[in-house]
């Protein structure tokens, strides 16, 4: 499996923000508590899935606190008749799936779907990034987000983070104008080869250096992970564990 050990060599050459993927209670909790989606390989009914990972992403998300600019969850966030919901025949092969992350119903438990695992909560100082943002509420919230220290949900109707909101371009860019320089990602989160992947490949064809805590990701088993992880390396990105993460960059 291929990875790059230089964590431990680097320094900050740009600025850093930590990319939180899609830690909700519907993908990180088992059906018993109430996880409409819970992340695991649907291959394997003997894997235990992605609720192993939380003691990792709370040291990453502490780490993130103390060595990024800005920290941002990423969510989905639907309503009924967005495109990956169908509560009919879902096909994780089509990219359709069972209602999940329900953040716009009226029903309070759907909502509570939705929200980012109690572990590793933002806090009511969360600026959000509503799915429907405009370009100027993009760059006022990036702007508070550095000049405050606020971390940030950002909402999508789909799977990308740059599809699934048409304010995240434009969010991007004015952090990066805030700071100075463009920022290096350090990416946590589910699913591997679903949400991750479409945030971190879309932030490399953006040209931003990506670091991926390949530990403190989980996923569906819809792709091979360890071969992904092979060629986001190759194609330039950072692949690392958490023991290297919390040892090695600064």
């Amino acid at each position: 499996m291929a990875e790059n050990n230089n964590a431990g060599q680097a320094t900050k050459k740009h600025p850093r923000i930590g990319l939180v993927v899609d830690v909700q209670n519907d993908f990180m909790l088992p059906e018993a508590p109430g996880g409409r989606l819970y992340v695991r390989d649907l291959g394997d009914s003997t894997d235990v899935g992605a609720t192993q990972i939380v003691p990792l992403l709370q040291d990453i998300v502490g780490w993130m606190q103390s060595h990024c600019d800005v920290i941002i969850y990423t969510a989905d966030w639907h309503e009924m008749g967005d495109r990956e919901i169908d509560a009919v025949s879902p096909d994780p092969a089509s990219e359709t799936y069972p209602p999940h992350c329900m953040g716009l119903s009226r029903d309070p438990d759907e909502q509570r779907g939705a929200h980012i695992i109690d572990e590793i909560a933002p806090g009511p100082d969360v600026l959000v990034l509503d799915r429907d943002a405009g370009p100027a509420a993009a760059r006022e919230l990036a702007a508070r987000a550095v000049a405050e220290g606020l971390p940030v949900l950002l909402q999508k109707r789909e799977f990308s983070i740059f599809d699934g909101n048409a304010a995240t371009d434009p969010m991007i860019r004015a952090l990066e104008a805030s700071l100075g320089s463009p920022p290096e990602f350090v990416v946590c989160g589910v699913a591997t080869d679903v949400c991750v992947r479409k945030a971190v490949e879309g932030l490399m064809e953006r040209g931003y250096p990506v670091t991926v805590i390949r530990d403190a990701t989980w996923g569906l088993g819809l792709i091979d992970s360890a071969g992904t992880f092979a060629r986001w390396a190759a194609d330039g990105a950072r692949v690392i564990d958490t023991a290297a993460l919390l040892a090695g960059l600064n």
